[in-house]
C-alpha cells in the first residue's frame, strides 16, 4: 500500500509539473505576442498611436510579471518533484538498511534535510529569463515610451518597464526613490516587483556559476589579492545565507562574553527568520529588548547552521510575516550597514547582507517605517555593554568614525525627523523620567556616546523680501526694504527659491547697504541651483504626475503636490545642454523667495499658514481665457484681469496693493467648512450619505481631536454616543458634535471662537476641505478686489471729470477772449487786403488767367505720362504672359517628344497616315504602364487615338514573336517589334471619309498550330484548334453559330502529372510518358483532344471549355462540399440540442403534480417537451430557492419573488428575509420579556410632562424636597450625570434621612456610581436599602419613581449600558428578582464590555 501511495503521488507530481509548465508557456506566448505587436506598431508611422503604445507597454509590464511568477511556481514544483524522488530512493534503501539519524520514523527523509536545486526554463532553445534581460532594448527607440517612462529610465535589464532597472530593486537599498514611488502604472505592487526582480537575478546568479566563495578558507579571506572573490561573496550573500561555521557564532554564545551590537542583532534576527529558536523563547514574543536579543543570540548554533545551509530562496520560511515586522527596524538600522562594520567576522557581514536583502524583498509598503528611538536605545545599550568590556574597540571605533557622535543636519530640516517615529512592534525597557541620573552615569554615557547636543527641529519661516543671485556666487542682492532685510543676521540658516527642495545655506555676512544703494549679504558657500533644477526635471519627466496619478496623495500628512515656483529665472548662458540635461554655465535667478530656518517651538503659525508660506498651495488661474465680467458702480471689469492682480505676493501683506487670498482664509464660514468636511467623509469608502462610527473613528484619529484634554478618546466616543442616531451622524448631528468638542476643548471661549479654533486645528487640512477653503478665499479676495477696483475707477472718473470740467471752463473763457481779438485782427486784415485787391484788379486778372493756362498744361502733361506708363506696363505684362504660355507649350512638346517610342508612315488602301506610339504622361500612370497610339491622316487632318494597356501589348507581341517567356520592356520597345502593332490597324471608308480602327480581336496564339478539327458537343459544332509551345498546350474553340470563342491552357508540368496519374488497364503509365516525345506529337495531340470537354456551365447558361482532369477535380470538390454540408447540419443539430438544454429547465407544478418546461430567457412555460431534445430529457430541478422577477400588468412595474422549482413553491420573502422576520419577532419577544410591556401613548405623554415639569420646578424652587428628589432621579437615570446627581441626593438625604424613596434611590445611585472607597459605599447602600424596607415594606412610595425614571430611561435608550445598569440594580435590590436582574446585567455587559461601571 505504501508503494501504491508513492506511485499515485508521483503521478500527481508529474501532472502538477505539466500544468505549471503549460501555464508558463501560455504566459510566454502572451508576452511574445504583445512584444511582436509593439514592434509592428513601432515599424509603422501611424497617426495617434500613443494610446496604443501605452496600452501595449502596460500589457508587457503585467505579462513580464506573470511570466516570472509562473516560472518561479514551476521551479518550486520541480523542486517538490525532486524532493519526492529523493524520498522514494531513501525509502527504497531503508528497506534493506538500518535507519539513519536523518530519517523519519517511517523511513522517509525530512524535506528540510536536503538542499534544493534550481532549474532554468528553456523556450525555443534559449533560457527565457536570460532573454528577458535584453528583449525590450528596442523600446528605447520609441519616443512615446520615453515620454511615458521618463528620459532617465533604462531599457536594458528592465523587463518590467519601470523607471528603475531590476539591479536597483534587489540588494541593500531599503527605500525606493521617488521615481519608483510615482510609477507609470496605476496598479503597481512594489513587493510583487521586488520578488520578480529577485527571481530574475537569482536565475542569472545560478546561470553564472551558482554559490560563490562564501565559505572560503580564512587565509584566503585575509589575502588582499582576493578582492574579486570577496565581491562575489557579497553578491552571493544576497541570495543565500553564508556558510556559517560554529566558530563564527559559538565564541559569542558564552554568557561571560559580550558580543558587539551588530553581531548580536544579526545572529538574533537570523535565528528568528530561519526558525532555529526554541518555542520557549519565541512564545508570545511581541517585541525585542536587549535581554531578549542577547538570549536569542546565545542559543545553540547547530540548528541555525543547518537551516542556513538548506535555505531555499524561492520558498522563504513559513510564518515570516510577523517576524519580518519584528526584526525589520533592527535590520535596516544604520548601524547594520555592512560598510560600517569594523572588526566583525566576514561571515557575519555576509549574514547581514542576506538579511537586508531578504527584508527588502518581503517587506510590504505598510510595514516600511523608519527606525524608532526604541531600536536606537537597544543599540546604544548593547554597544555600551560591549565597550565596557572592550575599551580598545571603543577607541578604534572613534578613530575610524569620528563623526558618529554628531549627526549631520539634513538639507530637508523642515521634514519630520526620520529617527523620531515609533515602531509598534519594537519595545524596550522604559527609563523612569522621575529618577534623576547621577553625575557618574552621565559622565559614563558621555564617555560612551560622546558629548552630543540634541539638535532642534527647524522649520522655514518666509522673509518678506526677494533676492537676486547667480549660481556659483556667494553674493546675494536683496529686493525690498532694508528694515525687512535686517531680520537676517550672520549665522542664520536660510533656504532660497524653494522651501522644501532647496539646500540649507548659512549667512556669513549680515545684510548691509552699499554706496550705490543696493542691499546685499553673502553666503558661507557658493550657491548651487542644480538640486532644484534636477527636482524640476524629475517633475517634468515623471509620467505618473502627468498621466496616471496627477492627484496622488503624499505619504506624509495632507500635503498637496508642490507646484513649480513662479520665480522669474533668467538664463544668461548661451550654450546648449547635454543629453542628460546638465547645465554647464551659471544661472542668474531674479526675485527668488527666501525662508529663514527657526526652531519649531518658536513658530506659532497654524498648519494651514505653514503650508501657504512654504508654497505648497498652488495658484490656479480659473478665469484665464474666459470672457467673464463683473460690474459695480456701473463699472465693468474683467475677472481674468482681477484674478491676475490678486496672485500671491512674497512681500508683507501690509505692503500688498491688491487683495490676497490668505487674508480671507479664516473668513470662510465655519458652517460651510464643516459641511464640506461632512460630505468629504461621506465620500470615504464605502460611500454614503451619513457618517457611521467607523468613519468617525477614522476622522478622529486623523484629526486628533481633544489632544490637550485628558481621556480624549473617551470624550470623543461619548460625544458620538450622545449625538448619533442608529450609530450614524447626519449633517445636523455632525455640526452639533463639533460644537460639543469645541466646548470641551476651549471651555472659557465663546461658542463661535471655540468652534473656529477646533476647525482651524483639524479639518481644514483635509485635502478636499483645504482646496475648497482656498478656492472660497480666492473668490472672496477677487470679489473685494473687483469692488475696490470698480470703486477706484469710478472715483478716478469722477475726479477726472471735475478736473477736466474746470480746465475746460477756464480754457473756454480764455478761448472766447482770444477769439474776439482774433476776429478783430482778421477783419482788419481782410479789409486791408480787399482795398489793395481793388487797386490791383487788372494785374490780378492777368495772373489768374496765366495760372489757369499753366495748370491746364500741367494736368495734360501729368495724365499723358501716366497713360504712357500704364500702356508700357500692360504691354510688358502681355509679353510676359505670351512668354510663359510659349514656355509651357514648349515643355509640353518636349515631354510629348520624350514619351514617343515609335514613328512611322503607313499606307493602307492608298491612304497615307502617320503613326506615333508613345507612353502616357506620368499623371495617367496607375497600376501598370499604358501606351497611346495616334494615327494622323494628312488628307482630312484628323487624328485617331487608341490607348493600349500593358497586358494587351504584351499578349499581342508575345504571340507575334512566339516568345517562350515573358518579354522585357527593352525587347518590346524595339522598332521592329512595335511595328507589329501597326499591322493591327484597319481602315474603313465611311461616306468618303477614312476612319482608322485598332483590332483587338483574333489575337494570335503563341506556339505552333498542331491540330484543327470540328467536334460536336452538347448538340452543336465547334472548331477546336490546338497550339503547342515549349512550355504549354493551348486549346481554342470557335462556335460559328454564336461566334463564341473559348480558350484553355495546359502547362507541361500539369501534363506530366496528368500522364503519371492516369492509370489505364490496357496501357501502363510508362507508355503514357512516351507521348511527351516530339516524335509522338500526333499521338499526344490525339490523346489530349479526346480528353477535351465542352459543356454547359453548371452555374449559368454559358458554355465552358476544360480538360478531363479539371472536370474530375470539380466533381470531387462538389462531393466534398456535400459531405461537409451534411456534417455541418449534424453539428448544428447537436449544438441546437445543447443550447436547448441550457435554455430550458424542468420545473414542478404543485397544482397538477406534474413537471413543466420553462424558458430561462423569456420565462415562457409549456407542458410539452421541446422537440430539439429528441428522445432525451432534462434533469430534475435542484431543490433551492432562487430570486425571480415578475411584471405587474396593471402598473408595469417589476416585482421580485422567490421560487423553488423542485417543490413548486413560491414566496415574496427570501430565505434571508424570512430569517430576519423570525429574528425580529424573537428580539421583540426577548425585549418584552426583559423590559416588560411596551409603554402606551398616554403614559408617554404623562411621563414627558412630568420630566419637563421636574426641570422647571427645580429651577424655580431648588430647595424644595420633592423638587430635589425628582431632579436627582432625572439627572441620575436619564442624563446619567453622576457628578451632578450626587450633591442633590446628599442635600435631599440631609433634609429627610429616613424617607424610603430617597434611601432606595440614593442606595441604587451609590451602587451604580461605585464611589470610593468601595467597601464603605457598599455598606452605606445596604444600610439605606434596609432602612427603606423597614419604613416601606410594600414599596408603594417607590413604585411611581421606578416607572417614571428607571423604566422610562430603559425604554427611551435601551442601548445605553448605564440605563440597563440602573434597571438591573432596581430588580436586584428592590424587587429581589435576581434571575431577571442577571439577564439585564448580561445585556448591559454585551453593549459595552469595557465600561467600568458595568464591569
Amino acid at each position: 500500500m505504501a508503494w501504491l501511495q508513492e506511485e499515485r503521488m508521483s503521478k500527481y507530481q508529474r501532472l502538477r509539473s505539466d500544468a505549471l509548465a503549460h501555464d508558463v508557456l501560455q504566459n510566454i506566448h502572451d508576452r511574445e505576442a504583445l512584444i511582436e505587436r509593439l514592434e509592428n506598431l513601432h515599424a509603422k508611422e501611424a497617426h495617434g498611436r500613443s494610446g496604443r503604445i501605452h496600452r501595449l507597454l502596460y500589457g508587457i509590464h503585467n505579462a513580464s510579471l506573470a511570466v516570472v511568477e509562473a516560472i518561479a511556481a514551476w521551479n518550486i514544483g520541480k523542486q517538490d518533484e525532486w524532493y519526492h524522488k529523493k524520498n522514494i530512493e531513501i525509502h527504497s534503501s531503508s528497506l534493506s538498511e538500518e535507519p539513519r539519524a536523518g530519517d523519519d520514523a517511517d523511513g522517509q527523509t525530512l524535506r528540510s534535510g536536503l538542499p534544493s536545486p534550481f532549474n532554468s526554463f528553456s523556450w525555443k532553445g534559449q533560457q527565457y529569463l536570460q532573454k528577458m534581460f535584453s528583449d525590450l532594448d528596442f523600446v528605447g527607440d520609441i519616443t512615446e515610451a520615453i515620454s511615458f517612462l521618463g528620459a532617465g529610465a533604462p531599457f536594458h535589464r528592465n523587463p518590467f518597464l519601470l523607471p528603475l532597472g531590476i539591479d536597483q530593486l534587489v540588494g541593500e537599498q531599503i527605500l525606493l526613490s521617488p521615481r519608483m514611488r510615482t510609477n507609470a502604472w496605476k496598479d503597481v505592487n512594489v513587493q510583487r516587483i521586488r520578488r520578480a526582480a529577485f527571481v530574475l537575478l537569482l536565475d542569472e546568479y545560478h546561470r553564472k556559476g551558482g554559490p560563490s566563495q562564501l565559505s572560503m578558507p580564512a587565509d584566503e579571506r585575509m589575502d588582499g589579492n582576493n578582492c574579486r572573490l570577496r565581491r562575489d561573496a557579497l553578491h552571493s550573500a544576497k541570495f543565500h545565507p553564508p556558510g556559517l561555521e560554529s566558530k563564527d557564532i559559538d565564541e559569542y554564545a558564552d554568557d561571560a562574553i559580550v558580543p558587539p551590537a551588530t553581531v548580536a542583532v544579526a545572529v538574533c534576527c537570523a535565528h528568528l527568520i530561519l526558525g532555529s529558536v526554541g518555542t520557549d523563547v519565541t512564545d508570545k514574543l511581541v517585541y525585542l529588548t536587549k535581554t531578549i536579543v542577547l538570549k536569542i543570540c546565545r542559543q545553540p548554533s547547530n540548528e541555525l547552521i543547518r537551516k542556513a545551509r538548506i535555505y531555499n530562496p524561492l520558498r522563504p520560511p513559513d510564518g515570516t510575516e510577523n517576524v519580518i515586522k519584528l526584526v525589520y527596524p533592527f535590520i535596516v538600522h544604520k548601524k547594520m550597514s555592512p560598510n560600517l562594520m569594523v572588526g566583525i567576522p566576514r561571515q557575519i557581514i555576509y549574514l547581514t547582507v542576506w538579511l537586508r536583502t531578504l527584508v527588502t524583498q518581503l517587506v510590504k509598503e505598510d510595514m516600511s517605517s523608519d527606525t524608532s528611538n526604541a531600536v536606537d536605545r537597544i543599540f546604544r545599550e548593547l554597544e555600551a555593554n560591549f565597550q565596557r568590556e572592550h575599551p580598545k574597540a571603543d577607541a578604534l571605533s572613534r578613530e575610524l568614525h569620528p563623526k558618529d557622535g554628531k549627526e549631520k543636519m539634513h538639507d530637508d530640516a523642515n521634514k519630520e525627523n526620520e529617527y523620531t517615529c515609533k515602531n509598534a512592534s519594537v519595545q524596550t525597557e522604559e527609563i523612569s523620567p522621575s529618577r534623576p541620573k547621577s553625575e557618574s552615569s552621565e559622565r559614563a554615557l558621555k564617555a560612551i556616546l560622546g558629548d552630543v547636543s540634541e539638535s532642534k527641529r527647524l522649520v522655514p519661516l518666509p522673509v518678506p523680501i526677494t533676492v537676486n543671485l547667480t549660481e556659483g556666487s556667494q553674493s546675494v542682492l536683496v529686493n525690498g526694504d532694508v528694515n525687512e532685510a535686517r531680520v537676517l543676521e550672520q549665522g542664520d540658516v536660510v533656504r532660497i527659491y524653494d522651501a522644501r527642495e532647496s539646500s540649507n545655506w548659512t549667512i556669513s555676512h549680515s545684510p548691509n547697504a552699499e554706496d550705490n544703494g543696493l542691499i546685499t549679504f553673502r553666503l558661507s558657500a557658493a550657491y548651487d541651483h542644480s538640486r532644484i533644477v534636477a527636482h524640476e526635471r524629475e517633475l517634468k519627466d515623471d509620467i505618473l504626475n502627468r498621466l496616471c496619478y496627477p492627484y496622488k496623495k503624499e505619504t506624509d500628512g495632507y500635503h498637496k503636490p508642490v507646484s513649480a515656483p513662479t520665480t522669474n529665472v533668467e538664463r544668461t548662458r548661451h550654450v546648449a545642454s547635454d543629453e542628460n540635461g546638465s547645465i554647464h554655465s551659471p544661472l542668474y535667478i531674479k526675485e527668488a523667495r527666501i525662508w529663514k530656518l527657526i526652531p519649531e517651538e518658536e513658530d506659532t503659525r497654524t498648519v494651514w499658514r505653514k503650508e501657504y508660506d512654504n508654497g505648497a498651495i498652488p495658484w490656479s488661474n480659473d478665469n484665464a481665457g474666459c470672457h467673464k465680467f463683473v460690474a459695480h458702480f456701473r463699472v465693468r471689469v474683467s475677472l481674468d484681469w482681477i484674478e491676475q492682480s490678486c496672485i500671491d505676493s512674497p512681500y508683507p501683506l501690509s505692503q500688498c496693493v491688491h487683495q490676497q487670498r490668505v487674508n480671507f482664509f479664516e473668513c470662510v464660514p465655519l458652517l460651510d467648512v464643516i459641511d464640506e468636511a461632512f460630505h468629504v467623509v461621506c465620500r470615504w469608502h464605502p460611500k454614503g450619505n451619513l457618517i457611521d462610527n467607523v468613519k468617525w473613528a477614522k476622522l478622529s484619529r486623523k484629526m486628533k481631536f481633544l489632544s490637550n484634554v485628558k481621556n480624549s478618546k473617551h470624550e470623543i466616543d461619548m460625544a458620538f454616543v450622545r449625538r448619533n442616531q442608529d450609530r450614524k451622524l447626519d449633517l445636523t448631528r455632525f455640526r452639533a458634535i463639533f460644537e460639543d468638542i469645541a466646548s470641551i476643548q476651549y471651555p472659557p471661549l465663546s461658542k463661535e471662537d471655540a468652534l473656529s479654533k477646533v476647525v482651524a486645528a483639524s479639518i481644514v487640512m483635509i485635502p478636499d476641505v483645504n482646496a475648497m477653503m482656498w478656492k472660497e478665499a480666492k473668490l472672496m479676495a477677487i470679489k473685494v478686489e473687483a469692488k475696490r477696483v470698480c470703486a477706484q475707477i469710478r472715483i478716478s472718473a469722477r475726479l477726472r471729470r471735475n478736473l477736466q470740467r474746470a480746465e475746460y471752463l477756464k480754457e473756454k473763457a480764455a478761448t472766447i477772449v482770444i477769439a474776439k481779438h482774433a476776429r478783430q485782427f482778421l477783419a482788419h486784415i481782410f479789409v486791408s487786403k480787399l482795398l489793395k485787391a481793388m487797386r490791383e484788379n487788372e494785374e490780378y486778372q492777368r495772373r489768374s488767367r496765366s495760372a489757369i493756362v499753366v495748370q491746364t498744361a500741367w494736368r495734360q502733361f501729368f495724365w499723358r505720362n501716366r497713360f504712357l506708363l500704364h500702356q508700357e506696363r500692360r504691354i510688358e505684362e502681355k509679353r510676359k504672359h505670351i512668354a510663359a504660355t510659349r514656355s509651357k507649350f514648349r515643355a509640353m512638346r518636349e515631354r510629348e517628344r520624350a514619351l514617343i517610342v515609335f514613328r512611322d508612315v503607313i499606307c493602307i488602301d492608298s491612304t497615307i497616315a502617320a503613326v506615333t506610339i508613345s507612353f502616357h504622361d506620368e499623371s495617367y500612370l496607375q497600376d501598370e504602364n499604358s501606351m497611346l497610339l495616334k494615327v494622323y491622316v494628312p488628307t482630312t487632318k484628323e487624328t485617331f487615338s487608341f490607348t493600349l494597356e500593358e497586358s494587351a501589348i504584351r499578349e499581342c507581341l508575345e504571340k507575334v514573336l512566339c516568345s517562350e517567356g515573358r518579354l522585357s520592356w527593352d525587347e518590346m520597345l524595339k522598332e521592329n517589334v512595335l511595328k507589329e502593332l501597326t499591322k493591327r490597324l484597319m481602315l474603313r471608308i465611311v461616306r468618303g471619309r477614312p476612319i482608322f480602327l485598332f483590332s483587338r480581336r483574333n489575337m494570335v496564339e503563341k506556339g505552333i498550330l498542331v491540330d484543327k478539327r470540328v467536334v460536336r458537343a452538347v448538340g452543336q459544332l465547334f472548331i477546336l484548334s490546338t497550339f503547342r509551345s515549349p512550355h504549354d498546350f493551348v486549346f481554342s474553340t470557335y462556335q460559328p453559330s454564336t461566334r463564341l470563342q473559348m480558350r484553355t491552357m495546359l502547362s507541361m508540368k500539369e501534363l506530366r502529372e496528368w500522364l503519371h496519374e492516369t492509370q489505364q488497364t490496357t496501357q501502363p503509365a510508362e507508355d503514357n510518358l512516351r507521348l511527351l516525345d516530339l516524335k509522338n506529337q500526333s499521338d499526344l495531340t490525339e490523346w489530349l483532344v479526346k480528353r477535351v470537354v465542352i459543356r454547359k456551365n453548371p452555374e449559368g447558361e454559358s458554355m465552358q471549355l476544360l480538360l478531363q482532369f479539371q472536370a474530375e477535380e470539380e466533381r470531387v470538390i462538389k462531393l466534398i462540399t456535400k459531405v461537409q454540408a451534411q456534417w455541418r447540419r449534424l453539428k448544428s443539430l447537436r449544438g441546437a440540442k445543447e443550447k436547448t438544454i441550457g435554455r430550458y429547465e424542468k420545473i414542478f407544478v404543485r397544482e397538477n403534480n406534474v413537471f413543466a418546461y420553462r424558458d430561462v430567457l423569456t420565462d415562457a412555460r409549456q407542458w410539452e417537451k421541446p422537440k430539439l431534445l429528441g428522445e432525451g430529457d432534462l434533469g430534475d430541478p435542484v431543490d433551492e430557492w432562487r430570486r425571480e422577477e415578475t411584471l405587474d400588468p396593471t402598473t408595469g412595474q417589476k416585482h421580485e419573488y422567490y421560487a423553488n422549482y423542485a417543490t413548486g413553491q413560491s414566496s415574496w420573502l427570501s430565505e434571508e428575509g424570512a430569517a430576519r422576520l423570525v429574528q425580529r419577532r424573537y428580539r421583540s419577544k426577548h425585549e418584552s420579556d426583559l423590559l416588560g410591556q411596551k409603554i402606551q401613548l398616554p403614559d408617554i405623554v404623562k411621563a414627558m410632562k412630568f420630566i419637563h415639569g421636574t426641570r422647571v420646578n427645580y429651577d424655580l424652587e431648588p430647595n424644595k424636597l420633592s423638587n430635589m428628589v425628582n431632579f436627582a432621579l432625572l439627572v441620575h437615570c436619564l442624563d446619567h450625570n453622576f457628578s451632578e446627581a450626587k450633591p442633590v441626593y446628599e442635600k435631599a438625604l440631609e433634609q429627610s434621612p429616613n424617607h424610603p424613596l430617597i434611601c432606595r434611590a440614593y442606595g441604587i445611585f451609590l451602587l451604580a456610581s461605585r464611589q470610593t472607597p468601595l467597601a464603605t459605599t457598599f455598606q452605606t447602600a445596604c444600610r439605606l436599602l434596609h432602612e427603606a424596607n423597614v419604613v416601606d415594606p410594600t414599596q408603594a412610595k417607590f413604585q411611581s419613581a421606578s416607572e417614571i425614571y428607571f423604566r422610562w430611561a430603559v425604554l427611551v435608550d435601551a442601548k445605553n449600558p448605564l440605563a440597563l445598569l440602573n434597571y438591573a440594580l432596581l430588580h436586584q435590590c428592590i424587587y429581589k428578582k435576581y434571575d431577571h436582574a442577571e439577564k439585564i446585567y448580561r445585556a448591559a455587559l454585551a453593549l459595552d464590555p469595557t465600561n467600568t461601571f458595568v464591569v
